[in-house]
């Protein structure tokens, strides 16, 4: 496994090593080591020299102490990032349990910084354990353990290092290599797990250690508890707030049946002997304050080689208390124990630490059991809580308020299961606005199978209350009064919406249940939620209940149809509703919804184009239908198909009713072939068809199309003698669009006397856009005609920046300047579109024209505008 310490944002859960050895002493604190150390004669060990230095680790066993010197010794391999370390390395003797001796070398990498590629560059400390060999085995030293400590790997949160830990004994010292895991502490302080103990037998690493993380000045500072034997069971509480989270050990990693309710199941640690300093790691919930704990020691079973507690620790992360059985509660079947805590707790976290044991019969000493058969258990710990004696639906009417009291119920219901979810639920519409938003936190809890029922309940209230008038008064309120201001939004069907997104697809039944039988209201917020969730359901769904559907509901749903159409996984649904047989089946309404609601993907789906053709060929259609058909047929046409652009074309030039015709004018701009049709659509009788027909193919030029020979002489004609004024607007913006052409000037400025200002402005707009200089003089005559209209003297005065009209600079500046102080709001609009003007042509001398307009008792629109002339681009040559 590569190794890279934390980034320095995250704590370096290597730094805990320190928070352990609180509780232990390194023997023999020694500083940087000069001289060789040697490690004496023992019984049954041989004696150990050892020197480090820049060079290297060299390591010598001798059968005795006397003249053992490294010199000649083994050098052993260190990592080549280690090396550079080893000249601020120390080396510290330990005496063992027993008289063995080993020694610890450590070299910390913030002494000399490691390589970059090393993975304790800058942190932690690299560590070796060695030892002589036993005597009559051998001669060469023995490395126990070597590796970084201090030094987390891993993801943020479940980061993990190594830690060597020496603890004092009442002669000599134990030494343990485990891990510290930021996911496995007692209540943040950290644990060493999976530790190994050097055995002083055979000096060799042994697996399955406990060690007692809880330091040991805390511990004498703990609070003493007794815990009190139960005559009779204690009632249990309908709901557990202790959640197992993590433990030190566990037979068969069952450690979660410590809190699972059922005392025929129980945790036992997994460590030789006592198990001492074991412990479990519960979640709680610090809006519930705990009185006290409920202790079931021995399941009803029994558990192989199990053992009682005698003493044990009860951990938060700011207390800690020493509790005491009052018996070995191994001897005493199904007995119980209460222990009254000296005032309620309230904390996110609770751990039980296993101190002393009795003895099982046969292992010993009664005080502490050494058989490695020895399983020390809890088979359960209950948190009690003011709450105990309350069931769910008391518990539900307890949110009420929304208080102190009422979030810890909803922390209680949060944490207790499906009936709780259920108690919720039935109880929520006796709640008020405080109680049901904590009951509604307790239901987001459950698993999506429980909440959907309730959230498209809420949904379909929700919207139908949305969508239901206030009052009487105000349906009837008169048509021009003030508009009320939005309603703020219903936080419940805010909160239904949001967890059925979240649940997705599991909602898909709920919901196409209640666009089948749900009121209108409820019924499109359905379809909307059903589309976006779960579209492939959505189409069958939607199409089944558009028959029923009537005015501003069919449109809604219709609309939720093409929200779910354009999602690539209801393609393979769409495919299929669109085959012959399968459409024939519905009425032709919904068929027509359906191909309207494909948009511009119509032409993608496999067999659009002949559902298409089975409703434009059926004789006599009706003219909805007729109209209905136009976009469809577009969007077939820009796919190519030769059907549907001719349906369309004929539409345009033949069908009998205008309307159909505009439609058709109107959905034809992007099919590039049907440009000669729109170009004779511009002379239709009909006005509406002639406006629609000059719109597309304007968009048209716009986007770069290239028009059909003869546009530019129609749009003339239009703008000149055309009766109706948009009209003739919408020719003069057509010719605007197009490239520019002597006959198009000529055209645009003729209509600069056309009695109507909408026309004169749009041809303006098209003689700037042009840069029509040849006209410059006509241009300039609306400018600075002070009977014209307003906005016409300002598209006159843009369309003279945009020629770049150097002779106009001296007018435009009196018009920006006198916007500073203006009489009416023709002033405002001249001088603004002035200094658009200016900041086109950009003359040399701007600042200086402007410089009155940047003073602080200009307005603070006309600044802004005559700081974006002086920062504008020019645009004009000088």
């Amino acid at each position: 496994m590569s190794r890279s310490p934390f980034r320095s944002r995250r704590p370096r859960i290597g730094a805990a090593v320190g928070v352990i050895a609180a509780s232990s002493t390194l023997l023999g604190n020694a500083a940087a080591q000069v001289a060789p150390v040697v490690l004496p004669h023992a019984a049954g060990q041989q004696a150990l020299a050892v020197r480090v230095d820049p060079g290297g680790i060299t390591a010598r066993a001798c059968p005795a102490a006397a003249a053992c010197a490294p010199d000649g010794g083994k050098v052993l391999a260190v990592p080549s990032e280690v090396a550079p370390l080893l000249g601020s390395a120390r080396v510290v003797p330990i005496t063992l349990s027993g008289g063995k001796h080993l020694t610890k070398i450590e070299a910390p990498a913030a002494g000399k910084p490691a390589p970059a590629s090393a993975p304790g560059a800058g942190s932690g400390s690299w560590a070796m354990l060695l030892a002589a060999p036993l005597a009559g085995k051998g001669t060469e030293p023995i490395v126990l353990w070597s590796g970084w400590t201090g030094v987390a790997t891993g993801e943020h949160g479940e980061g993990r290092s190594d830690a060597v830990v020496v603890e004092p004994l009442g002669s000599g010292s134990r030494v343990l290599v485990g891990q510290l895991r930021e996911d496995v502490t007692i209540c943040g302080r950290p644990a060493l797990v999976g530790a190994s103990e050097v055995d002083p037998r055979t000096m060799t690493l042994l697996k399955g250690a406990s060690f007692q993380n809880l330091p040991a000045e805390e511990r004498r500072a703990a609070g003493k508890l007794a815990a009190e034997r139960r005559e009779a069971d204690a009632a249990a509480p309908a709901f557990r707030l202790l959640r197992p989270t993590a433990a030190s050990s566990a037979v068969g990693k069952r450690f979660a049946e410590i809190a699972d309710g059922d005392p025929n199941t129980a945790w036992s640690e997994g460590k030789a002997g006592a198990g001492r300093g074991e412990f479990v790691s519960f979640s709680s919930a610090d809006e519930v304050g705990i009185t006290g704990l409920g202790l079931r020691i021995k399941p009803p079973d029994g558990v192989e080689g199990g053992a009682a507690p005698r003493t044990l620790f009860v951990a938060t992360p700011d207390r800690l208390f020493q509790v005491s059985l009052p018996e070995d509660a191994w001897l005493k079947e199904s007995a119980g124990y209460e222990v009254k805590l000296p005032e309620e707790i309230r904390a996110s976290c609770l751990a039980v630490v296993l101190d002393e044991a009795y003895a099982p019969r046969g292992a010993g000493d009664r005080g502490a059991p050494s058989a490695p058969e020895v399983r020390v258990t809890i088979a359960e710990v209950t948190a009690r809580t003011a709450f105990d004696d309350q069931g769910p639906g008391t518990l539900v009417a307890a949110l009420a308020g929304g208080g102190e009291r009422s979030r810890a119920a909803a922390a209680l219901l949060a944490r207790s299961g499906p009936e709780a979810i259920d108690a919720a639920i039935a109880g929520y519409d006796k709640l008020d606005a405080a109680g049901r938003q904590l009951a509604r936190g307790v239901i987001d809890a459950a698993p999506c199978a429980a909440q959907i029922p309730f959230l498209t309940a809420r949904l379909a209230a929700g919207a139908a209350a949305a969508a239901r008038p206030t009052s009487g008064a105000a349906a009837a309120a008169p048509a021009r009064a003030p508009r009320a201001a939005a309603p703020e939004p219903d936080p419940e069907l805010h909160h239904a919406r949001d967890r059925i997104r979240r649940c997705g697809r599991a909602a898909a039944p709920a919901l196409a249940e209640i666009v089948k039988g749900g009121g209108s209201a409820a019924k499109v917020a359905a379809a909307r939620e059903l589309a976006l969730v779960a579209p492939a359901e959505a189409i069958p769904a939607l199409l089944d209940a558009l028959p029923g559907a009537r005015g501003a509901t069919r449109r809604d749903l219709r609309a939720a149809l093409a929200l779910a159409a354009r999602s690539q996984r209801a393609a393979p649904v769409v495919e299929e509703e669109v085959q012959n047989e399968r459409l024939r089946a519905r009425p032709e309404d919904t068929q027509l919804d359906l191909l309207r609601a494909l948009g511009p993907a119509l032409g993608r789906v496999r067999g659009g184009g002949a559902a298409f053709q089975a409703l434009a060929s059926a004789a006599s259609a009706p003219f909805e239908r007729r109209y209905l058909l136009q976009a469809p047929a577009a969007a077939l046409a820009r796919a190519g198909e030769a059907q549907a652009e001719a349906y369309l074309r004929a539409s345009l030039r033949k069908d009998a009713d205008p309307h159909v015709r505009l439609r058709a004018a109107e959905v034809a701009a992007e099919v590039p072939a049907l440009a000669p049709d729109l170009l004779a659509a511009a002379s239709d009788p009909d006005v509406r068809v002639r406006e629609a027909a000059i719109v597309a193919l304007s968009r048209a030029a716009s986007a770069g199309a290239k028009l059909p020979a003869g546009a530019a002489e129609a749009f003339a004609a239009r703008l000149a003698s055309d009766p109706w004024t948009f009209v003739r607007g919408g020719a003069a913006l057509a010719i605007g669009a197009m490239p520019a052409t002597p006959a198009g000037d000529r055209a645009l400025v003729g209509a600069l006397a056309d009695r109507t200002p909408e026309v004169r402005r749009h041809a303006l707009d098209g003689l700037g856009a042009h840069r029509a200089t040849a006209h410059i003089e006509a241009v300039r005559d609306r400018a600075e005609d002070k009977a014209e209209d307003v906005e016409v003297r300002a598209r006159a005065i843009l369309a003279l920046g945009a020629m770049c009209d150097a002779s106009s600079v001296d007018l435009w500046t009196r018009l920006a300047l006198r916007a500073k102080a203006p009489i009416g709001e023709g002033d405002q609009r001249l001088g603004s579109a002035a200094l658009a003007a200016l900041g086109a042509v950009h003359p040399a001398d701007l600042p200086a024209r402007l410089k009155p307009l940047l003073d602080k008792d200009t307005p603070h629109g006309l600044r802004e505008a005559a700081r974006a002339a002086l920062s504008a681009a020019p645009q004009c040559r000088r």
